[in-house]
């Protein structure tokens, strides 16, 4: 149920959650996970409380990006 919405990208892009990001951002920080910035704190008014930004550079492992993953699924699926 998530959608990429930017298909090249350096190190951000940005997805389309089936749940407000907001409330998946909250869910991860208890596993101490920033997941990204809910694009409705960069433009409240646009419409897009769906849309996280998610950024990763070099010194994210790959163990980071599966855990996220794993999270990730775990929230949007409950």
């Amino acid at each position: 149920g998530v959608e990429i919405l930017t298909p090249r990208f350096f190190n951000e892009f940005a997805v389309r959650l089936p749940k407000p990001a907001a409330e998946v951002v909250e869910a991860l920080a208890p596993h101490r996970v920033l997941a990204g910035v809910p694009y409705s704190r960069l433009n409240p008014g646009a419409g897009m409380d769906d849309v996280l930004l998610v950024a990763a550079t070099e010194t994210t492992l790959d163990h980071d990006i599966k855990f996220l993953a794993m999270l990730l699924g775990k929230v949007l699926s409950g």
